[in-house]
């Protein structure tokens, strides 16, 4: 069976997403609209629904084009520790720093993923690509704290995960200076503590 996220948006509709995704970001689903995206892209309200039929469709597609890329990113920084020593601080200040840039550049982009966990609450048909996105989350966070010596590695994971949406989505709605130093600290901090109570 294929994994939720595994189909990609052809060359042609990946614009649609990336429209789709601003569009959620700034004004939540029930901002999109053909029309909408066809205004955002530059494109014809045609050419959005030759590719998107429905509404529908078109929000499941940015939302899951959303969590793939995120997941594919998490999939390399799994990748990466098992090709080399493990350091937990740098593993942390790369997730860190990866999302200090990403909140800057596009915040459009994870607003929308964080209303992807709320549509999957209300419906689910949004449920499949969530839980995969939560799943591979943990799996990446298992693998780092299993090589940084924990013995409780699936339940320390999970703490971390939600510890990092918190602090994401705090920044996402009141961003501050100093953000990647202070992620960076506080997660470092937790998984140590997390560890020494073995």
């Amino acid at each position: 069976m294929a994994n939720a996220i595994d189909d990609k948006p052809s060359p042609r509709e990946r614009p649609l997403m990336e429209a789709t995704l601003r569009i959620i970001g700034r004004k939540g689903i029930d901002g999109v609209t053909h029309r909408a995206v066809a205004a955002e892209t530059g494109m014809s309200v045609g050419a959005v629904t030759h590719h998107f039929m429905t509404r529908d469709s078109l929000v499941n597609g940015a939302l899951r084009f959303a969590l793939t890329r995120e997941v594919e990113r998490l999939r390399a920084f799994a990748f990466s520790l098992q090709n080399k020593a493990f350091d937990l601080d740098a593993w942390v200040d790369a997730l860190t720093g990866w999302y200090s840039q990403e909140l800057k550049i596009q915040p459009e982009v994870h607003i929308a993923c964080y209303e992807a966990f709320l549509a999957a609450a209300r419906s689910e048909r949004h449920r499949p690509v969530v839980a995969e996105w939560f799943a591979t989350w943990r799996q990446s966070a298992e693998l780092a704290l299993r090589a940084a010596g924990s013995s409780e590695p699936q339940l320390h994971a999970t703490l971390f995960v939600s510890a990092l949406n918190g602090i994401l989505l705090q920044q996402l709605a009141i961003p501050r200076r100093g953000f990647r130093q202070e992620a960076t600290k506080a997660l470092s901090k937790l998984v140590r503590q997390l560890i020494a109570r073995e």
